[in-house]
C-alpha cells in the first residue's frame, strides 16, 4: 500500500491569496465563493475549473479548492486560477471538508460544485441575478444534466435517473423543470448556492446526503428555496455498471444514516425501494399460502420496470436500449434500497474531524482550521 503523505510532507504549492482577512459583505469581498472538494480526479477538476474560466459576464467571485487526502491538486488549480485558495485535509467525510471551506469563504453566496461538474457558461451570472431578484430566498439550485459528449451508457443512465419510476420525487435534480419554490428533494450539492448568512454546518458523520440534512434544518427554520432550470451544471455520470451500483448504494446509505439521526426527514418515497426489496424477498417465503401474491407482485413490478425502461429508452438520442434502461432501473431500486437499510441499521461513522491546511504565498507557517462539527442545536450558524 502506498502511504499518503502526512500534512507536514505535503509539497509547498504557493498560491496567491489576497484580502484573506476581509469579512463577507465588505466592498472588496467577492459576491460568490465557489467551493470545490476534490479527491484524486485531476482531469475532472481541470475541466471544472476551465468551465468557471469560461463564464459569461461573471460577478466578482473567488474559487476555493480543498483536496481530501490528495496533495497533488496545487498545479492543476494554479494553472487555471492563480488567485485561488487551495487547501488540503486528511481523509474525512464530505461534510467536514465543506465545513472547512465555509469557514474560510468570504462571499455572500456559497456555490458548492463537485469536482466532476462542468458549469454552464451563465451559471455564476444567473446565480447572482436570482440572488438580487429574490433577496428573501436563501437557497438556489438547478438541474445536473448529463454532459453532451457522454457515452451511450452514461446517457441512458442520466435518463433513468431523471425518470419518476427510478428516482421518484428526486428526479427533478436530473432534468429541467419549471422554476418554482422548492425543498431539499430538488437539490444536490454538485450544484447548489446558499446565502452565507443562512448557512448551517454540515454533519461530519454522513457518507453523503449531508446537504439534505442541512436543507431540511434550514427549511424548518423558515429559509426559502428556489429551483431554477437556468442554473445548469453538467455532472459526469458513472462510466461502468459497477461504479453506478456503488454510487446508488452510497446514496442509499447516506439517506438511511440521515433518517436514523433525524426521522423528521422521512418521506415514504425514500423507503419505497427498501420496502420493495424486502417484499420481493418475503413473497416466495409465503408463497405456499398466498400463491397469487407470490407470482403476482414480482410480475407486476417487472412489468412496471420494463415499461419504464421502454419509455426512458425512447428519450435517448440516438434511440437507447430498453434492456439497459430496465437493468439500470433495477440497479437503482436494489442498491439504493439496500443502502438505506444498511444506513438505518449500521453503526455510526467514527471518522475523526481533521484540520485543513491552507497554502498561502508568504513564508508563514500553514494555517489550519478545524472542520466545523455539527451543533446539537439545529439552528446554530457557521
Amino acid at each position: 500500500m502506498v502511504r499518503r503523505p502526512a500534512p507536514a510532507d505535503w509539497p509547498d504549492y504557493s498560491c496567491a491569496v489576497s484580502n484573506q482577512s476581509l469579512p463577507a459583505g465588505s466592498p472588496a469581498a467577492p459576491l460568490i465563493s465557489v467551493l470545490i472538494v476534490t479527491a484524486g480526479r485531476p482531469t475532472e477538476l481541470d475541466a471544472c475549473l476551465a468551465s468557471l474560466q469560461a463564464q459569461e459576464a461573471p460577478p466578482a467571485h473567488e474559487v476555493m479548492v480543498l483536496g481530501v487526502g490528495d496533495p497533488t491538486i496545487g498545479p492543476v488549480v494554479r494553472a487555471r486560477y492563480p488567485q485561488a485558495t487551495i487547501g488540503f485535509i486528511e481523509r474525512v467525510h464530505p461534510g467536514a471538508a465543506r465545513n472547512a471551506l465555509i469557514e474560510r469563504a468570504r462571499g455572500e453566496l456559497l456555490l458548492f460544485l463537485d469536482d466532476d461538474v462542468t458549469a454552464s457558461p451563465t451559471l455564476l451570472a444567473r446565480t447572482a441575478e436570482l440572488a438580487r431578484l429574490h433577496p428573501d430566498v436563501a437557497v438556489f439550485g438547478g438541474p445536473n444534466l448529463t454532459p453532451p459528449a457522454s457515452t451511450r451508457f452514461q446517457r441512458v443512465q442520466g435518463a433513468v435517473l431523471s425518470s419518476i419510476v427510478a428516482s421518484g420525487p428526486i428526479r427533478r435534480r436530473y432534468g429541467r423543470h419549471p422554476a418554482t419554490v422548492a425543498d431539499e428533494r430538488w437539490f444536490t450539492l454538485c450544484n447548489l448556492a446558499v446565502r452565507r448568512s443562512a448557512m448551517l454546518p454540515f454533519a461530519v458523520d454522513l457518507v453523503c446526503a449531508e446537504e439534505n440534512a442541512v436543507l431540511a434544518a434550514m427549511s424548518r427554520s423558515g429559509s426559502r428555496m428556489l429551483y431554477d432550470p437556468g442554473l445548469v451544471a453538467y455532472h459526469e455520470r458513472r462510466s461502468t455498471w459497477r461504479s453506478f451500483a456503488a454510487q446508488m448504494l452510497k446514496y442509499g446509505r447516506g439517506r438511511g444514516q440521515l433518517l436514523a439521526r433525524d426521522p423528521r426527514t422521512l418521506r415514504p418515497a425514500y423507503l419505497a425501494p427498501s420496502a420493495l426489496l424486502v417484499a420481493l424477498v418475503l413473497v416466495p417465503l409465503v408463497g405456499a399460502t398466498v400463491t397469487q401474491w407470490a407470482f403476482g407482485l414480482p410480475l407486476l413490478y417487472l412489468g412496471a420496470v420494463v415499461a419504464s425502461g421502454w419509455k426512458v429508452a425512447r428519450t435517448v438520442r440516438p434511440k437507447g436500449d430498453w434492456v439497459l434502461a430496465s437493468a439500470l432501473v433495477l440497479t437503482v431500486h436494489g442498491y439504493y434500497g439496500w443502502g438505506v437499510i444498511t444506513g438505518l441499521l449500521g453503526p455510526r461513522s467514527r471518522r475523526k474531524t481533521m484540520a485543513a491546511t491552507w497554502v498561502t504565498l508568504d513564508d508563514s507557517p500553514p494555517q489550519t482550521a478545524a472542520a466545523v462539527r455539527p451543533s446539537t442545536d439545529a439552528g446554530a450558524r457557521t
